[in-house]
């Protein structure tokens, strides 16, 4: 088959190259409207019942997403520079179109009965400019006095001072958000330089902001990174300029064929489909060091292009197909975790696999074709006298220390194995981002002043219409928000009994007197007649800030609000159980059914899920590719002995993990099944090469492996070096779990080769005692069509 395809590639040359002149034009246009997401990846499947609660919440209630929270502390704050300064910031920040609204003491209200005693009316405290020092001091204190703001607009010592400004889904979600997010720091600065106040800035926005901004610009270092990797490494390898432009050419190909089956396919860039331009690229540079490596060991003996590129595609054609086909399938396991942004990845992973292996199988060909033959300084390096001693090494340690072999692989396998024992599973918002970094920092200066940012809703279900009305549904309410406000790394809680405490205390006030004591939850004697009295809620302008979401329209709902601090996965989950223990000593089981939702509850559902579903891709991806060693060979002992060999790094870089204290999370877990798919690559290489040299040298068992090792070793070393930069620049990324994958993957494909060139022809020499080599030249399919 492979002759043919030899022959067809050479005799229509041109048409090969129009095809992918075609392909690089359809590709550009699909690919252009390929845009990044401006929402975290979605991890959970749309049937798992904690993201169908977080679905139906939003349907139910207001979205609580939206809104980006400034900050200042300052013990001058309430001075009239100052108090003008936030005023004119907030005035700014609403005139933007995106903008819905902005809540900050400029526009914060008080609830007074009106001189006739019959209702309440809003007055607001900051009533325009602060023309003097007193006016400024009669708003701090008659601020102070309503505790409907401490915690809300306010740190509870009254020193750091929030705006809370809610911005539309459309900026939430498009690229809007940046431009808007570079006025919002242009005021922000702004006021910096009026008050010499910094300004703290968080909220999931931002959150999501700063997660695409870092996506977008670790795309282009990627890709530029690795194409001068791949430069530098064909340069240094192979020592041939046409080799590195010839490889460049099939990356860019590939890269622009990812983009178009991206935008083909509706796909999105995440933080995981970021890692495919790369990726692709140290997954082609390999096949393209196979094929040229294989063509200059040809034309050093043939002296014919012709003829040596007839031989190179017959002699690596087929195990090039398997060697791709494994790694797809290795990519290929993410389909089935049910998580949308893996199977994307997953996908687009696997289609362009195959699609770079068909470039590198015929761009090649074609263009060395037309190329003059290779002169003698492009082939040197397969002579190199550094490389020769290498391959004598691995030889001599391979044919004559096998037991030292065997004992070093048991003692990294037990060591691997202590290590597992070590490995904690985490994981939160801000796991992969650097700690130094100020959105981190920011974050951090909410936690301590506020008690935390990432939103966690609990759901009160009453089972009846109107039943959160009732006067003990919310006294179990207050009950619960007083058992909130009493924890740690949490912040104040939120709910509509916060509005019936504000207007008794409104209720109560004096005309000149302001009462914190008041602010309670009215009794059932007070509430009709405090109900009565107070402003339509539904109505009021003034009050729609502090009353929109609350209940849902049958009035069967109520929500309580409050934001807990960015916890690993273990504090997480500790701190819902103890939330989730409180409530369920409030409301009964059998009256009330409680939900739990949020970001903080989502993000902890799909760390729990993603770790489970890549454990079972893993697995997976090696039931998989056993069964295809099965199909090339027919008995299991091989199969066993194929898989060994890969089997070994991927124990010892999770031994790594747990001796170095590296968490277990999504971006981490991803490291063994790329790992796995790509180092079988190197096992297929040299059991289709040890095939041959079995047939070719009698034979002779000791023999062939030795010959394999001589022949594979060059190309697997230089593979090798390209998959360990390729990976290593991963380090460059600001995301720790990308760096983690970056060096843990590079770790373990350097481990892979070592064990595929000593540990796997150890154990085929030692198959001489329990097979014969008339047997095992049938194990293995014919993958190359030697003469």
């Amino acid at each position: 088959m492979w002759h043919r395809i030899g022959n067809f590639l050479l005799a229509y040359r041109k048409a090969v190259v129009a095809f992918w002149v075609l392909y690089i034009g359809a590709m550009a246009w699909a690919g252009r409207s390929v845009d990044i997401s401006y929402e975290f990846a979605k991890m959970l499947p749309s049937t798992d019942s904690v993201f169908t609660t977080y679905m139906g919440f939003h349907e139910e209630f207001a979205e609580s997403g939206n809104a980006i929270i400034l900050a200042a502390k300052d013990d001058a704050f309430f001075t009239p520079s100052v108090l003008n300064a936030w005023r004119d910031l907030a005035l700014k920040l609403e005139q933007e179109e995106e903008v819905i609204g902005v809540l900050s003491l400029h526009n914060a209200i008080d609830l007074r009965l009106n001189e006739e005693g019959s209702e309440m009316e809003t007055y607001t405290i900051m009533n325009g400019r602060v023309a003097s020092p007193k006016e400024a001091f009669e708003i701090r204190d008659h601020y102070e006095a309503l505790p409907m703001y401490h915690g809300l607009l306010s740190s509870r010592d009254n020193k750091t001072h929030l705006m809370v400004v809610t911005i539309s889904d459309k900026a939430n979600y498009s690229e809007i958000i940046f431009e808007l997010f570079d006025r919002f720091h242009a005021e922000t600065k702004n006021f910096e330089r009026k008050t010499g106040i910094d300004v703290q800035i968080s909220g999931l926005p931002y959150l999501r902001l700063n997660n695409a901004r870092s996506i977008k610009g670790e795309i282009n270092l990627f890709l530029i990174l690795t194409g001068l990797v791949t430069v530098f490494i064909m340069l240094l390898l192979l020592r041939s300029v046409r080799a590195a432009i010839i490889a460049l050419i099939v990356v860019g190909v590939g890269v622009v064929g990812l983009y178009g089956i991206m935008g083909l396919l509706s796909f999105k860039i995440t933080l995981f489909s970021a890692l495919l331009p790369p990726l692709l690229i140290v997954i082609v540079v390999p096949n393209c060091i196979f094929f040229i490596n294989k063509y200059h060991q040809e034309y050093a003996k043939e002296k014919d292009v012709q003829a040596a590129l007839m031989h190179t595609i017959k002699k690596i054609g087929g195990v090039a197909f398997l060697t791709n086909a494994t790694t797809a399938l290795g990519f290929a396991t993410f389909i089935l975790t049910s998580s949308e942004a893996l199977v994307n990845f997953g996908v687009a992973a696997s289609i362009n696999i195959f699609m770079v292996f068909l470039m590198s199988m015929t761009i090649i060909p074609v263009m060395y074709s037309w190329l003059p033959a290779p002169k003698e300084r492009h082939y040197k390096h397969l002579s190199q006298q550094g490389l020769v001693k290498w391959i004598d090494w691995l030889v001599r340690t391979a044919d004559s220390h096998r037991r030292v072999v065997y004992v070093g692989a048991v003692f990294l396998a037990v060591m691997g194995f202590l290590g597992m024992a070590q490995m904690e599973t985490t994981g939160n918002l801000t796991t992969d981002i650097d700690e130094a970094d100020p959105l981190v920092q920011q974050m951090h200066f909410f936690e301590r002043e506020m008690g935390g940012v990432i939103p966690l809703e609990i759901v009160v279900d009453t089972r009846k219409a109107s039943g959160a009305d009732k006067w003990e549904v919310l006294n179990r309410i207050d009950s619960l928000q007083k058992q909130l406000d009493g924890m740690e790394s949490v912040s104040r809680s939120l709910s509509v009994v916060d509005v019936l405490k504000f207007g008794r205390q409104g209720f109560w006030a004096m005309p000149d007197a302001y009462y914190p004591e008041d602010y309670q939850l009215p009794n059932s004697n007070e509430m009709n007649m405090i109900l009565g009295s107070m402003p339509r809620l539904d109505q009021n302008q003034d009050l729609t800030f502090l009353t929109n979401g609350f209940l849902d329209k049958d009035h069967q709902k109520l929500r309580v609000s409050l934001q807990v601090v960015d916890l690993t996965r273990p504090e997480m989950m500790k701190l819902v159980e103890n939330i989730q223990g409180k409530a369920d000593t409030i409301f009964p089981k059998e009256e009330y059914d409680l939900a739990y939702t949020g970001a903080s509850i989502i993000f902890l559902r799909s760390t729990k899920f993603l770790i489970n579903n890549l454990a079972i891709s893993l697995l997976l991806a090696i039931v998989v590719i056993s069964l295809l060693m099965a199909w090339l060979f027919k008995t299991f002992k091989m199969v066993i002995v194929a898989i060994i060999p890969n089997l070994l790094p991927l124990i010892m870089t999770a031994g790594i993990m747990g001796w170095f204290g590296i968490p277990v999370k999504p971006s981490t877990v991803l490291i063994f099944s790329i790992a796995f798919g790509i180092s079988v690559d190197d096992t297929l290489h040299y059991l289709a090469r040890y095939r041959q040299e079995l047939v070719s040298n009698g034979h002779n068992i000791a023999k062939a492996a030795r010959s394999a090792i001589r022949e594979t070793g060059p190309s697997m070393f230089y593979t090798s070096i390209v998959l360990f930069a390729g990976f290593f620049i991963f380090l460059a990324s600001s995301f720790g779990g990308t760096q983690a994958l970056g060096l843990l993957v590079s770790i373990t494909l350097v481990f892979a080769m070592f064990s595929n060139l000593i540990l796997l022809p150890s154990l085929l020499m030692s198959l001489n005692k329990v097979m014969s080599a008339s047997d095992m030249e049938d194990i293995l399919i014919d993958l190359a069509e030697d003469e």
